[in-house]
């Protein structure tokens, strides 16, 4: 699904605000109907489980994801399309990693790993909003803004493979730190 939405708002690049890119409506159109036949079979999929198989913590969870992309089909604003998108990304990383920052360690407790990751974000937040408007800044702000494209670029790169719960090592990572998280293999 995450496919399709991507080649929506690459067939819709007015959502993403770039200018200088005409759109492609067979694109988005084809992004749209794989997007629903995606929906229909999920849905089915899910309703087709026993009960036992899809407890609401779970049918939920899998619901928000199938559905993560409705707003790039709904709304022709590009704040209504993306900011959700933008912000359920943000949220769920700050979520997992501030379960990681709460866990006491030997040699501190929780609210020491919470104050880091806190601290931290603020100032890499407050950068990155700072760099991201330089693209049509002088040559020294165009560079600021080109790390800035590379920096943001590589975090999705490097996020998908830390969180690659095929993996051996994020799964037994995230296993001993948050049991609650993973269910034990059957």
């Amino acid at each position: 699904m995450g496919l399709v939405g991507i080649a929506a708002l690459l067939g819709h690049p007015d959502l993403l605000q770039i200018a200088g890119i005409h759109r492609q409506g067979w694109l988005f159109t084809a992004g749209a109907v794989v997007f629903l036949l995606g929906v229909l079979v999920g849905g089915a999929c899910l309703a087709g489980r026993p009960a036992s198989d899809r407890p609401i913590e779970f049918a939920g969870v899998y619901l928000m994801s199938l559905l993560f992309f409705v707003p790039v089909f709904c709304f022709t604003s590009p704040y209504a399309a993306v900011a959700g998108l933008t912000i359920a990304h943000g949220l769920q990383y700050l979520l997992l990693v501030g379960f990681l920052a709460a866990k006491p360690t030997a040699r501190s407790p929780a609210s020491v790993g919470l104050l880091v990751l806190l601290n931290v974000t603020l100032a890499l937040g407050v950068l990155l909003n700072w760099s991201s408007h330089l693209h049509s800044g002088a040559s020294l702000g165009r560079a600021v803004f080109g790390i800035y494209l590379g920096l943001v670029s590589s975090h999705f790169v490097i996020d998908a493979g830390l969180w690659r719960l095929r993996e051996e090592f994020p799964r037994t990572f995230l296993a001993e730190r948050l049991p609650f998280l993973l269910r034990p293999a059957r």
